[in-house]
């Protein structure tokens, strides 16, 4: 079965950049990957570039708009079984915008992706220095994003002292009590290293 990671970040938290770094280390390991741009909005031209920079084992593909939700749903599974048969070992979903994280989980477990798909990494990317005022809905996307995350990655964290990156944890954490969610996050569980200081090591971490 083909694993599907999922990505998520608020715009500029530094998620595209760290795709690039994770495709890359999944190609170098000799795996032909797709990155799957799961978007509301127009093209993300700097995912266009991140295909053409990591070469023939990455290839991209897009779902753009699509009306409302159920739409857009229809679309995301419809790319994903024409994606089926085409030999990719790994598939990266990056979605922008408004996205509704469930929609992943339960697009993959219907007939017939279930029978070629499994989940494979869900990665929260969070800029350390996070704004402590947030919007209602920006809270929301927020806990949601790292409600599943079996990764919760600081980008930018070299930036910051780590007095502001516990603060961003405990923001997260404070998150995710307004959706009512259990889950609350330990400074431990959380990977702080910049990204340019990344070894195999730091991506074992986050792989299945």
């Amino acid at each position: 079965m083909v694993q599907v990671d999922l990505i998520t970040g608020f715009l500029g938290s530094g998620k595209t950049t760290f795709i690039k770094k994770y495709a890359k280390y999944l190609i170098d390991q000799g795996l032909h990957i797709a990155i799957l741009e799961n978007d509301f909005g127009a093209i993300n031209v700097d995912m266009m570039v991140l295909e053409e920079e990591l070469g023939d084992q990455c290839e991209l593909e897009m779902v753009v708009g699509g009306g409302d939700l159920d739409c857009h749903r229809r679309r995301f599974k419809t790319k994903l079984i024409s994606m089926g048969m085409r030999g990719f070992d790994r598939i990266l979903v990056e979605p922008s915008g408004i996205y509704d994280v469930d929609e992943f989980f339960d697009v993959l477990h219907e007939e017939p992706l279930d029978k070629w798909y499994e989940i494979g990494n869900v990665i929260a990317v969070v800029n350390a220095g996070l704004e402590e005022t947030l919007s209602d809905q920006a809270e929301f996307l927020l806990a949601s994003e790292v409600a599943d995350a079996g990764s919760i990655i600081l980008s930018r964290s070299q930036e910051v002292p780590v007095t502001k990156q516990d603060a961003t944890i405990e923001h997260l954490n404070r998150s995710l009590v307004k959706l009512g969610c259990r889950r609350q996050i330990k400074g431990d569980e959380v990977l702080r290293s910049p990204w340019n200081e990344w070894t195999e090591r730091e991506f074992e971490q986050v792989l299945n």
